[in-house]
């Protein structure tokens, strides 16, 4: 009787574990995001297409980030920062509980010594897991969500 009454605990902590993550991810994305859609803006526009100017380059970086920030301002407010957030947070409610839920496990089983040679392989095999099963496709949407939501298309 009590090997049941361990596993319902592991069950709960392994599943509140998955909900705080969720939580905590989701949390991060939006607080980021906003600079995440300036960044993807500026690399779709292409610094490459410009010609060579004599303004050295960071002030013309900060220059682009104010024009770009100002062109989402204009078309979406304060909403057009958040134009894709969806399935950026999808993204995280899958890609973070499998790399750290896995990693636990891994880590049990690859360093029950606590070797940090045993830690390392366990999270990098726990960031190969998360990463190739939701983290590509929504990455992918995110980024598409990103360049031309309100009428902003890649330049």
């Amino acid at each position: 009787m009590g090997g049941g009454r361990r596993e319902a605990a592991l069950e709960l902590r392994t599943a509140s574990k998955i909900g705080l993550a969720s939580l905590s991810a989701a949390v991060a994305e939006t607080a980021t995001f906003p600079i995440d859609i300036l960044k993807t803006r500026l690399q779709l526009c292409g610094e490459s297409s410009r010609p060579p100017s004599r303004t050295p380059p960071l002030a013309s970086a900060a220059g682009n980030s104010l024009r770009v920030a100002a062109e989402i301002w204009r078309k979406g407010g304060v909403l057009g920062f958040y134009s894709g957030l969806s399935p950026a947070v999808l993204r995280h409610l899958f890609y973070t509980p499998i790399r750290i839920v896995s990693y636990e496990h891994l880590r049990v089983a690859a360093a029950p010594d606590g070797s940090l040679l045993g830690k390392a392989l366990a999270g990098g095999v726990s960031g190969v897991i998360a990463q190739v099963t939701p983290e590509i496709p929504f990455s992918l949407i995110t980024i598409d969500s990103c360049a031309y939501d309100n009428d902003m298309t890649a330049r």
